[in-house]
């Protein structure tokens, strides 16, 4: 069996990343983290290339979130892509315009969630949720909310009454954190709570696939830094990648990149496939190996690049920390990597995965 990209595969990375390199070149990357806000004409600019036609595999989506990672583009296309579309698409729903975003998380200073009780035929969402990505420039919100039946998901439009979205400190200031306050805000439900919870989970793993593709995008970028400093930095007479001390660090996080796009891409290919192409104790064991080494070569990669370039590496000014603060956001975000391990050690220890359990 081949497991090689295609060339068209190949052709659409390649013109991804030339079309995120006009747009996001550095000093535009660093003046859209410093003000905290999203590019503007990003969203309508990409979906205007296609990036976010539903018909598009987990491969291509991954392919294309490297790229992003790569260039640390300032738009919420992972956000709606990974998070939101996949419940509109078990709705039965057509994909809006506007991008989206998944609320799911309790506020994490109260621990409070969100309740949603039927009053005269109209859902009404009341309570909280924290941690919300991208919300800010969201036309709508999927929100997951408690019924007296369990748990289920709604379609919030942004400017819907009694809805309020507070931001929060976040480390990454290019996709920031929201709180979100809903007071007898009227909601229409997308999936019951008979399915609810299978759909969400779902939604999770095809965006935490998503984001361990962006995680190998970052390191890429972060080593890419990192080499082209130890070829232009000269002391005694030679570029500092000429001693072993930078050479083998270099090396060593190549390494860990080139597994962790392996392992990204099959999970993708699982996370997308049929259930006659793989089974699901299969796709466990492969995202968690995918997130494990993902997190961990773009946090090995930007620290690495932190130490080949020295002091420079350290100072606001050089761009490497907008990457490191990025890989520090997904080596975090959701589920813990210690659960992820878990899945693993299960399947070592007992012949099969353990899903991860679900973050609250």
């Amino acid at each position: 069996m081949d497991f090689a990209l295609t060339d068209d595969q190949r052709d659409l990375a390649s013109a991804a990343a030339r079309l995120l390199a006009d747009r996001y070149p550095v000093d535009r990357v660093a003046a859209l983290a410093e003000s905290g806000d999203a590019d503007p004409d990003g969203w309508p600019y990409l979906r205007r290339q296609g990036w976010c036609d539903p018909e598009l595999p987990v491969v291509e989506k991954g392919l294309l979130a490297q790229e992003a990672g790569y260039a640390l583009a300032a738009v919420g296309w992972w956000s709606t892509v990974g998070l939101a579309h996949p419940v509109l698409v078990a709705a039965g729903r057509d994909l809006p315009t506007g991008p989206l975003t998944l609320a799911w998380q309790d506020d994490p200073d109260t621990g409070q969630g969100t309740r949603a009780e039927q009053r005269a035929g109209t859902w009404r969402l009341t309570g909280r949720r924290g941690l919300v990505t991208e919300a800010a420039g969201a036309t709508a919100l999927v929100v997951a909310a408690d019924t007296d039946t369990g748990p289920a998901l709604f379609l919030v439009g942004a400017a819907a009454d009694g809805l309020t979205v507070a931001p929060q400190p976040a480390l990454d200031r290019l996709r920031g954190a929201a709180l979100l306050r809903l007071v007898d805000t009227p909601a229409e439900m997308l999936v019951g709570p008979e399915a609810a919870e299978r759909v969400l989970t779902d939604a999770r793993r095809h965006a935490g696939t998503l984001l361990a593709c962006e995680a190998v995008g970052v390191a890429r970028r972060a080593l890419d830094l990192a080499r082209r400093h130890a070829l232009d930095r000269v002391q005694f007479g030679r570029p500092i990648g000429a001693y072993q001390a930078v050479a083998h660090r270099l090396a060593d996080g190549y390494v860990a990149l080139e597994l962790a796009t392996s392992l990204a891409l099959r999970a993708c290919w699982l996370v997308g496939a049929g259930p006659d192409d793989a089974a699901p104790d299969e796709i466990a064991q492969a995202y968690a190996e995918a997130v494990v080494a993902a997190r961990q070569a773009a946090v090995r990669a930007c620290e690495d690049a932190i130490q080949v370039t020295g002091g420079l590496g350290a100072t606001w000014e050089y761009p490497l920390h907008w990457w490191y603060r990025r890989a520090l956001w997904l080596d975090s975000f959701d589920t813990p990597t210690a659960d992820h391990l878990a899945t693993l050690a299960g399947h070592l220890l007992h012949g099969r995965a353990q899903p991860a359990r679900p973050a609250a």
